[in-house]
């Protein structure tokens, strides 16, 4: 097994940004969440990484974490109309889900991939 001598931080913005854990230049997605299958730079394998619903949840997290406290704020100092007000509201979540879902999942496969996981270890018996 190589040794890391990376940190764990570079690893994770570097799938952060969409780019290779190992080297940082190739790309780690294509057709904008697919895993590729191979960097085109260094060739390190990573199709075999299933990172699942981990970056989902993430997302989320992150997004409700910004728009709710958002649109609380909205509503307690100009209280606009509702139907205007969550159209814009769900605009907002999902223009943010749509532009972190791919940085997260590609955080979630370099993390994956530092600790050599491939996602279908089992646990238990």
């Amino acid at each position: 097994m190589p040794v890391m001598t990376q940190s764990l931080a570079t690893t994770l913005y570097r799938g952060f940004i969409g780019r290779c854990p190992r080297c940082g230049q190739g790309r780690v997605l294509f057709a904008y969440l697919r895993v590729m299958p191979e960097c085109l730079i260094c060739h390190e394998r990573l199709g075999h990484i299933r990172a699942d619903d981990g970056p989902a949840y993430f997302t989320l997290f992150a997004v409700a974490h910004v728009v709710v406290p958002g649109a609380l704020w909205v509503e307690q100092a100009w209280s606009p109309p509702m139907g205007p007000f969550v159209a814009a509201t769900m605009a907002a979540a999902l223009t943010l889900i749509g532009i972190l879902l791919p940085a997260f999942k590609g955080a979630t496969v370099a993390l994956m991939w530092r600790l050599r996981l491939k996602g279908d270890e089992h646990q238990g018996d």
